[in-house]
């Protein structure tokens, strides 16, 4: 019997090498793009692919792995995306439930002096 999830996603917005990195702080996966919604796309179907091969190979604990304390900081830092502004093109992913995730964009203007 597989295990039903419900997650709620932070998922935080950067810029690397002139693309946008969509990072997914509760898997540490990543989608990049030109745009804030290719990379969120392509970070949708990263998360999917892991979810499924995850599940096929009866591996839960693979799954969650959280990204670096770093990505913590920089979504810490970050400025909310409006809900407008960037669609999730999932809630549900075989057996998992995503809540509205919690989305910002970091950079280093956002970054507080000590």
């Amino acid at each position: 019997m597989t295990r039903h999830y419900r997650v709620t996603l932070r998922i935080v917005f950067y810029r690397e090498e002139g693309r946008w990195i969509a990072h997914c702080l509760e898997f540490d996966l990543l989608g990049d793009g030109d745009t804030k919604q290719s990379a969120m796309d392509r970070l949708h179907q990263t998360i999917a692919l892991q979810i499924e091969q995850s599940l096929k190979h009866n591996n839960p604990a693979n799954l969650f792995s959280p990204a670096d304390g770093e990505y913590q900081r920089m979504f810490a830092a970050g400025t909310d995306v409006t809900e407008a502004e960037l669609s999730m093109p999932f809630e549900q992913v075989d057996h998992f439930d995503f809540d509205k995730p919690d989305v910002r964009v970091y950079s280093d203007n956002d970054l507080v002096p000590a």
